[in-house]
């Protein structure tokens, strides 16, 4: 290490013995509750894939395919909580 670079050499890091050990994904009550919900909008998905009229405020839509509206809604959905919890986090980092 010079006095220009703060990086360390290589030759300066040491490593446990447990540096190189494999990481495991655990299985939780959560992960398997995300993985349901994602076979069943799926399946919902597939089975609900027939054209509809969509109409909103002034528009309308002729022979949207629903399952195209089904993933702009989850997603719209997902988005909107993702904000509510970054919102809300940054709310109790502020009273703090």
């Amino acid at each position: 290490m010079n006095k220009f670079d703060p990086t360390p050499n290589r030759d300066d890091i040491t490593r446990g013995p447990d540096a190189y050990k494999r990481e495991t994904v655990k299985v939780t009550p959560a992960r398997i509750g995300l993985i349901v919900l994602a076979v069943i909008t799926v399946l919902f998905i597939v089975q609900n894939n027939g054209p509809v009229t969509f109409k909103i405020l002034l528009w309308t839509f002729e022979d949207v395919a629903l399952w195209l509206l089904l993933v702009i809604s989850l997603a719209l959905g997902f988005g909107l909580g993702y904000l509510t919890n970054v919102m809300r986090g940054r709310r109790k980092t502020a009273a703090k």
